[in-house]
């Protein structure tokens, strides 16, 4: 996790000061101020990343910088305590966990146009669905650790366990539950679409109806710990080690990150007897990974609004 560039706020009042509002000011600030104020103070957040506290963000130095004076902002918020609550609570608001995105399905599409297939072939099969699957978790995983919003997250995640009011602690756990569960759908959707056209289907026991969801929800907890991991360990996402993993017979070069990652989504899945690899069925595949490129990108679009 990133480290603030700038140690803990020199200690700032708790209350409010004594000088009254300059002339022309109105009695209680305007919305408009508290929103400068708070943009300000998440302007620091993605300047010096989120770290287990928000202690490093100054009231006072907001303050100034929003260029409001300190007897308005005063009267919006008569501790520093408040107005670092609401800072949390607007920083959860925006938040957007990064999802699979257009590239990925098209760094698919170019593996399978790039490389000569026999989809008649089972292990010819397996290695083109593990070679997917490296391709797009490694992708995901690098686009997760570089991510400003999904630091901004974890650092609210422990923030939030450490906050003293409970009605703000209990509303900001909520915001970021809402945040998650968004991220895990969108990826659920992703999973419900790709096993099909690569001739997959969930392993038995699972339920059809929220298999994937489980898959979606493991696959999320296992990329917080890795990308933790990374956080402490920036080697970790980097260094690789060859080999034919997950019953595949091709040798790559694999991360640390993408070989568990990969491990976790095939564990839950299993090839499907029932398909027939027909001259048909292998001509759909290409079809089908050029449909969902336009389907992805319409998701993407419609619900984080790219």
């Amino acid at each position: 996790m990133p480290k603030s560039k700038a140690g803990p706020a020199p200690s700032e009042p708790d209350e409010p000061p004594a000088s009254a509002s300059p002339a022309g000011e109105s009695e209680r600030p305007r919305d408009a101020v508290a929103t400068r104020l708070l943009e300000c103070a998440l302007d620091k957040i993605r300047e010096r990343g989120l770290a287990v506290t928000v202690d490093h963000i100054g009231f006072e130095e907001v303050i100034k910088a929003a260029g409001v004076s300190r007897a308005t902002a005063y009267r919006r918020w008569p501790s520093r305590q408040a107005f670092l609550s609401d800072v949390i609570a607007a920083a959860v608001q925006r938040v957007r966990l990064t999802p699979e995105g257009v590239d990925d399905v098209r760094a698919l599409k170019g593996y399978l146009e790039s490389t000569a297939l026999d989809w008649a072939d089972a292990q010819q099969r397996r290695n083109a669905v593990v070679a997917l699957l490296h391709i797009a978790v490694q992708a995901d995983f690098e686009r997760t650790l570089g991510s400003t919003d999904t630091q901004t997250y974890y650092g609210l995640t422990a923030t939030c366990r450490n906050m003293q009011d409970t009605e703000v602690r209990a509303a900001a756990q909520a915001a970021l539950k809402s945040a998650a569960a968004r991220m895990a759908g969108y990826r659920s959707r992703i999973y419900r679409l790709l096993p099909d056209r690569m001739g997959y289907r969930l392993a038995p026991g699972l339920d059809p109806d929220t298999g994937f969801d489980l898959m979606s929800d493991a696959a999320g907890a296992m990329m917080y710990g890795l990308t933790v991991t990374a956080y402490n360990d920036p080697g970790f996402a980097t260094r690789t080690f060859p080999t034919a993993a997950w019953g595949s017979t091709e040798v790559e070069e694999w991360t640390a990150p993408a070989h568990h990652l990969v491990g976790l989504v095939l564990s839950y899945l299993q090839p499907d007897p029932d398909i027939v690899w027909d001259e048909d069925r292998i001509a759909r595949v290409r079809g089908d990974i050029a449909e969902l490129e336009a389907f992805v990108e319409q998701m993407v679009r419609e619900d984080w609004g790219k």
